[in-house]
């Protein structure tokens, strides 16, 4: 993966959790561990974590992906945000 943004979603919630950063393939592994160790530095993000039963109820998504989705409810806010 390149540098950019990424969304973790929260399958069920309709919660997305939207970040950007350089090199998403050397941050990803890093970013899991510490979310499995509760080291996370979102609060919000490592509650929900620690609570849901962790990256089973997750999913990881690109930028590419999620411009490429027109099914997700309020991609027109969110490629707003994205854009800002």
């Amino acid at each position: 993966m390149a540098s950019g943004i990424y969304a973790i979603a929260h399958i069920g919630h309709l919660k997305l959790y939207v970040g950007e950063v350089n090199r998403l393939s050397k941050v990803w592994p890093p970013m899991l561990a510490q979310l499995n160790s509760g080291t996370y530095p979102h609060p919000q993000l490592q509650q929900v974590w620690n609570s849901e039963g962790n990256k089973r109820h997750f999913t990881f998504h690109t930028k590419t992906e999620i411009i490429g989705d027109k099914d997700i409810l309020g991609i027109e806010e969110l490629l707003a945000e994205i854009a800002k």
